[in-house]
């Protein structure tokens, strides 16, 4: 989301549903635990697109079956940290997929290095931001 809206790259953890001008950000809670599924379902009310995100240095699934069947929404996955070494980006998409995400709508991502980026960001637009407006 950083690096799409051309800001400086911070790392911290979401603890609360945060608002953007065009970004909707969740804790990964909302898909980690059941309980909370019936949030990430409220606030995707205000959106136009579900991007599910996989690092591809995280080792474990976190996702539900299909769980983006939940939304009455478009979806696309990303795979994020593809410059790390230590990356396994079968696996994130193999993740990503699991989660209801077709092959086809899954984006390979460095924020590091810029590498997928204007893919990714021509792809959202197909989705959202039809006016002609930036992400930043």
């Amino acid at each position: 989301m950083q690096a799409l809206q051309n800001k400086e790259l911070k790392y911290a953890k979401t603890q609360q549903v945060t608002y953007t001008d065009n970004f909707i950000d969740t804790p990964g809670e909302f898909i980690e635990m059941s309980i909370f599924a019936h949030q990430a379902v409220s606030v995707s009310l205000d959106a136009s697109l579900i991007i599910m995100v996989s690092s591809c240095i995280d080792t474990q699934n976190s996702i539900r079956p299909n769980f983006i069947t939940m939304f009455n929404l478009p979806a696309i996955g990303v795979v994020t940290k593809i410059d790390r070494e230590d990356g396994n980006r079968k696996r994130s998409r193999h993740y990503l997929q699991y989660a209801g995400i077709p092959d086809n709508k899954i984006f390979e991502i460095s924020s590091y290095t810029g590498e997928g980026l204007d893919v990714l960001s021509e792809e959202i637009h197909k989705y959202v931001n039809r006016d002609g407006h930036d992400f930043s």
